[in-house]
Order: structure tokens, then sequence, then C-alpha cells
């Protein structure tokens, strides 16, 4: 089986959990024997490819945040027109025999839809977030809403990360519950540092993984215990948060870290004695997978699709801050508590592999392809 698989974001550019996903799905299904031509965006640092079965193609190039090697000229401009672009390019430089089109998200779904009719091949859609999600259930944007549905109306069938994901997908989009199937997200265990006293919300910062829950839940905590809590990440919302610091009378113990390399982030989740995920929507939340994976134990949002299908982590409502404050207290005060989630969250983690994505995707291919 060989598919056209389009995507945005590969590593070493990777800037969420969607490169983190379509990283180790590729491989994985390339190790099962499927034939996977990955196309993306070039970006300063090429993507590589140690996998006889895969084949990393780039096409175009965008100015723009986060790509910026300076040669090819055929995708510039703003983000909007960048996207079209590259959508258009894709279109005229995808072609050969494939059994099927498999895109992520809205920035590839006009492609998908294009490629769909002109390869004559079934379209299979992941959905790692929708614009709900994005805009935190605030103001979303019917631009995008209305390209997802577009996507999803065209789409054979639609993987979703979670339950929670499917449900938004049928509810706001009227998408035929019969077409989508559910597949958790995987992680690579990282291993596991000596633990410091550090809480750490790593990830975007804006208004949809809630960092301002965050710093909220933390003034509560150092009324008791004295801890540092970490910041790691970039995101529109990052004057507010630290102005928000100040006003609280935390900025002494708060530490922004801005953007980090992915060596950066695989120390601070080692040493973190905490993580928390205060989402405000999450459709499932790898951070929280990676942060198990290190032996620390996780606070996640009841509003994440990582809630429904790990069971060794404390849930909480993103917006109750006394509740997450006390959990953060329990786990920094209470060794066995600690141990307890570290020991068995580890032991859980070994259930969540790139193999098992790869396998329930390939049943997905199978439905569709004759």
């Amino acid at each position: 089986m060989k598919i056209a698989m389009i995507g945005w974001e590969y590593p070493p550019f990777k800037a969420g959990g969607l490169a983190t996903h379509c990283y180790g799905l590729t491989r994985s299904l390339a190790d099962k024997n499927i034939k996977v031509d990955f196309y993306m965006p070039k970006t300063k640092h090429r993507a590589t490819t140690d996998k006889s079965n895969l084949r990393i193609i780039e096409v175009g190039e965008a100015e723009i945040f986060p790509y910026d090697r300076p040669n090819d000229k055929e995708l510039g401009g703003n983000f909007f027109d960048a996207v079209y672009r590259y959508n258009n390019l894709l279109v005229s430089r995808v072609m050969g025999k494939y059994d099927a089109v498999h895109c992520h998200d809205w920035l590839t779904m006009k492609a998908g839809i294009a490629l769909k009719q002109k390869l004559g091949v079934p379209l299979i859609l992941s959905i790692h977030s929708t614009e709900y999600d994005r805009s935190g259930w605030v103001y979303p944007n019917d631009w995008f809403i209305n390209i997802e549905r577009e996507g999803m109306q065209h789409a054979d069938r639609i993987i979703a990360v979670s339950h929670f994901t499917k449900r938004i997908i049928v509810e706001k989009y009227g998408i035929d519950t019969n077409k989508i199937r559910v597949v958790h997200n995987a992680v690579y265990p990282l291993g596991e540092g000596k633990k410091r006293n550090l809480v750490l919300f790593l990830g975007r910062l804006t208004i949809q993984k809630g960092p301002e829950f965050f710093l909220r839940a933390a003034r509560k905590v150092l009324d008791f215990e004295d801890t540092k809590f970490v910041v790691a990440g970039m995101g529109d919302m990052l004057p507010k948060l630290i102005d928000e610091a100040v006003n609280l009378g935390i900025s002494n113990n708060v530490i922004f870290t801005g953007l980090l390399t992915e060596e950066e982030v695989k120390h601070i989740y080692k040493i973190a004695s905490v993580y928390v995920m205060p989402s405000v929507s999450e459709p499932f939340g790898i951070t929280a997978l990676e942060a198990i994976s290190a032996g620390t134990p996780a606070i996640v949002s009841k509003s994440a699709g990582v809630a429904e299908t790990f069971s060794n982590c404390l849930r909480v409502d993103f917006w109750d801050t006394d509740e997450m404050a006390n959990k953060i207290i329990s786990i920094l005060r209470y060794p066995p508590l600690r141990t307890t989630l570290s020991n068995q969250g580890k032991q859980e983690i070994e259930l969540f592999t790139w193999d098992r994505v790869a396998d329930k995707t390939i049943d997905v291919y199978r439905e569709v392809v004759s």
C-alpha cells in the first residue's frame, strides 16, 4: 500500500503535537511495509528519514513563521495566502499512483479534496484540533470552520485523536458518526532525570492552553509551598502572562523560558516534579504523555482527550484553580502519592506506542482502499 500524506510540520521543525504525531506515525507505518510519501513545506532545517519506505518531499517555501529557508520563493506573503499557495502547489506536484491521500488538519484540506479528485483515490483526514479548540470556544472563526467542514464532508474516513474530538465533529460540523474512527496518540518514552522543586506548564501560550489558570493556581500554591513555576513556550499571550505574574505578586517564583529546543524540552520534562496541562479545550494532549514518560506526575484538564484514556493522572476542571492548587500541593507534599503516580504512569505509558497507532491507522486505510 502506498500513501500520499500531506502535512505542514515535521521534525526538526516542531510547533506542537502535529509534528510529533506525523513523525511517530510515518515511521511506524514504514516499519509495517506501508510506503509513505510525506509532503510538507520547505524549512530552514531539512527533514530527513532513515526509513526505506518513507520519503520526505518538500514543496515550495513559506516565508512566514515558522518557515525561513530563504531560497525557493514559490510560497510567501501573509499566512493565509501562503496556505493557499502551498495547497495549490501540492495539487500540481503530487502525482503518480497512490492508494489513498491522508491529510492532517485544516492547513491541508483544500489540497486533500482536490487530490482525491485528481488521483481518484480515497481521502483520509486526521483531525488533531478544530477551530473550536484553537479559539478556546471564544468567537470561533467561520472561515476556518467552513474549511474544516468542507474537508470533513469530502473525506471518506476521519481519524479523530479522541472521543472528545469526535463529539465536536459530529455535533458542531454535522458529520456522520459512521465515518469517524478514534485513534488516540502515543509517545516515545523520554526517561527520568533528577527531580527538582519545579511545577511545569509547557505549550503554546494561547487561550486554548489555559496558561492564565496555571498562574492563578500558582498564586494559591505559594501560600503553602515554596516552589518554582516554569512557563515554557511562546505565544501571543506571553506579555499578558508576564503582567499577570507581576500583578499576582508571584513574578519571583515564575520562570518564563520562551521557546525551548528539543533537548531543553526533554530536560525540563525530566527534572520537573509536577506537570500541569490546564487546557480549555485539548483534543488530546501529547505533552501530558511526554511528561508522564519522564516520571513526572501530571494534572490534566478534564477538557482534554488524554483524560478519557489515561488512568494514572489527576484530573481537574481548567477553571477550578482552587482544586488545581490542591492537587499540585498534594503531589509536592506527599511522596507516596508522587511515587505511585510516577511509577504506575510509566507502566501505563508502555501501552501508548506508535506501533499501535500505525496498526489502527492501517485498519482505517483498509476500510476504504479497494
